[in-house]
């Protein structure tokens, strides 16, 4: 299974972190959606030793404020997704997985090691992913993908002998 080889995860953010709806107030503030348990899943792949990252297409401080508050890496305003992570892990592109929902994520979830898109990803994306997720995007599809990883490769949580007499 490709998910073995797997030492990068990588996401892209509207559509995939988000349900892809922008909320815009009068100010023109924008605000977006997100999942505390897709959050919950990346803390534990980072605390895994996963390298994680978002690469997003908008330049926007909710990005930025979401991958700070995930304690993770974010590139923004990327247009050539792929391009990045080409320069980034070239060498190592089988042990890349990218997760994105639309046509500007096609070339990047083709290139890596493991490409998903989500259950309402672009049919494209679709037709060349190797896994779709069972979630939408912004449903937990995040924490999903983030099981799925850590059910391959790490060992499976054990109940505290505390807990065990409950």
């Amino acid at each position: 299974m490709k998910l073995v080889r797997i030492k990068v995860v990588l996401f892209d953010f509207d559509g995939t972190m988000t349900d892809g709806t922008v909320y815009v107030d009068q100010n023109g503030v924008e605000s977006v959606r997100v999942s505390r348990k897709d959050g919950l899943g990346i803390d534990m792949l980072r605390n895994a030793g996963f390298e994680l990252g978002i690469i997003s297409k908008e330049k926007n401080s909710v990005v930025a404020a979401r991958a700070s508050k995930l304690k993770i890496p974010c590139f923004q305003g990327v247009d050539g997704k792929a391009i990045i992570i080409r320069e980034k892990y070239g060498d190592r592109l089988n042990e890349v997985l990218f997760m994105g929902d639309d046509i500007n994520d096609l070339e990047a979830i083709s290139i890596v090691g493991v490409g998903v898109t989500l259950a309402d990803g672009h049919p494209k994306c679709k037709e060349v992913a190797a896994f779709i997720t069972k979630a939408r995007g912004g449903e937990h599809a995040v924490r999903e993908v983030c099981d799925l990883i850590l059910s391959v490769q790490a060992p499976p949580l054990q109940v505290s002998e505390s807990l065990n007499r409950f």
